[in-house]
Order: structure tokens, then C-alpha cells, then sequence
């Protein structure tokens, strides 16, 4: 994994961050179909499993208002609640993701 780079003359580049963030659990079948569409699209994501991580469910109500609902994605700070394939392409194309 990269935590930065060198470019010339000593700038550093910030590392690579994945844009779009998706929080779920295992058993979730929106939430998997939903990370297989990401990968099937070539598009990098980070995924959160609510059930392995106690302070994701916190962070989601922060994110969402109070919601922990499943799959909520993240693209680029845009916060997508229990989205439809249509609405996360519309989000991932206003991101110029896809």
C-alpha cells in the first residue's frame, strides 16, 4: 500500500485514497451487490463492515443523521443511503468516476 510518493525536487504526493467508501455487512445482499457492480466497473472502493468495526456504526449515524442502514456509500463526500445501481452511477458520474 502506498502512504505517499516522491516527486521531483522533494514534493510530496498525498496518497491514494479510494473516493468511494461503501458500509455494510457480509450477509447484506444490496450491500454485496453493490461492491460486485464497484468491481465489475474497475472502480477502487474501501469497504466497512458494520458488524467487524464498533465505531463504524457510530461514524455512519454521524454521516447519515442518525441512519444506520445498509449499504450506505460514501462517493466522494457524497452520502448515498441504501442507494439503486441508477443513483450510485448518477453519483459516480457527477464524481467523474465513471
Amino acid at each position: 500500500m502506498l502512504t505517499g510518493r516522491y516527486a521531483p525536487y522533494g514534493v510530496r504526493y498525498p496518497p491514494q485514497v479510494a473516493p468511494v467508501v461503501v458500509y455494510g455487512t457480509s450477509w447484506c445482499a444490496a450491500s454485496q451487490l453493490v461492491r460486485r457492480y464497484l468491481e465489475r466497473l474497475g472502480i477502487p472502493y474501501r469497504y466497512v463492515d458494520l458488524e467487524r468495526d464498533p465505531t463504524a456504526a457510530a461514524q455512519l449515524r454521524w454521516l447519515t443523521g442518525g441512519y444506520v442502514s445498509h449499504p450506505t456509500v460514501a462517493v466522494a463526500g457524497e452520502i448515498l443511503v441504501e442507494p439503486s445501481l441508477t443513483e450510485l452511477d448518477w453519483a459516480l458520474a457527477r464524481a467523474r468516476l465513471r
